[in-house]
């Protein structure tokens, strides 16, 4: 029996410019290229003029059985800092039987993206595109409010506002790095603080799919109780504060999110003497 080898190869958005030396050979000679994306995937291969057949990632039995007969060529976007969903099963599945995995080096965004942003990369938490709006993506939101390594975010265009809501929240100033793939090369398409994306993002260049990297909390804050909240609260308003501003500063001092403490505010006002009931 043949012990063939997968190769994970990653292109950028399929562009051929992107295909190594080494990528473009291994194309041509594995039995078997598999691609989450079949359609962008085949574009490339024809570009190319590579003819290898072409299958999906999530075929039943396909990719597995070739690589009992040859080797066989994992084509991944590079979003992704590596294969997930059936790309990942596949992976697995030739670890378990006993096939040689090899990675050939390709473009990874989050990275480049990092690279772009400026922020400290030396230590990171890469999130990959964020869970469906729920309980999911609250939870996940109340774990980073104290997080101090620079986060990474995947976000598609029909994601992007919501994602920037959910980042801006965070306690802090943090600043935000937007970057985005126009003409086959990463470019940062926005940079600035967190909180204020959601409202500037209309201006951004239209894109499929966004990296947002957003700095870490820049100093550890214990998270108020709800009392202590609560009174801080009451007393900037007192002052004459609006409930934006009240927001904005006791989401960088409290440790809760700004979209809790803004509902929190309003309730308040509400309640308070002169104010309709």
């Amino acid at each position: 029996m043949v012990v063939g080898t997968l190769y994970v190869l990653g292109v950028l958005d399929g562009d051929p410019a992107d295909v190594t030396f080494r990528a473009r050979r291994i194309l041509e000679e594995v039995a078997l290229v598999v691609a989450d994306h079949v359609d962008s995937a085949r574009h490339l291969l024809a570009q190319l003029g590579v003819p290898t057949p072409l299958a999906a990632a999530g075929s039943s039995g396909s990719p597995v059985v070739t690589l009992g007969e040859g080797d066989v060529a994992l084509l991944t976007g590079a979003w992704s800092l590596a294969p997930s969903g059936a790309e990942e099963r596949l992976v697995r599945e030739a670890i378990a039987r006993g096939h040689p995995v090899v990675p050939v080096p390709g473009p990874a965004l989050p990275v480049t993206a990092l690279v772009l942003a400026g922020l400290p990369a030396d230590s990171f938490l890469y999130l990959g595109e964020l869970p469906a709006p729920g309980a999911a993506r609250h939870e996940l939101l109340g774990s980073l409010a104290l997080e101090r390594r620079t986060i990474v975010v995947v976000a598609s265009a029909p994601d992007l506002a919501d994602a920037l809501l959910v980042l801006g929240e965070l306690p802090g100033e943090r600043p935000l790095v937007a970057v985005a793939v126009s003409n086959g090369a990463a470019d940062v398409v926005w940079r600035g603080v967190a909180a204020r994306a959601p409202d500037l993002m209309q201006d951004w260049p239209a894109r499929e799919r966004y990296v947002l990297v957003v700095g870490g909390a820049r100093e550890q804050v214990s998270r108020w109780d709800e009392d202590r909240l609560r009174s801080q609260v009451r007393a900037r308003l007192a002052l004459g504060l609006g409930v934006k501003e009240v927001s904005r500063q006791l989401a960088a001092e409290s440790g809760w999110p700004r979209r809790a403490i803004y509902r929190l505010a309003v309730d308040i006002t509400r309640l308070l003497p002169g104010k309709p009931s």
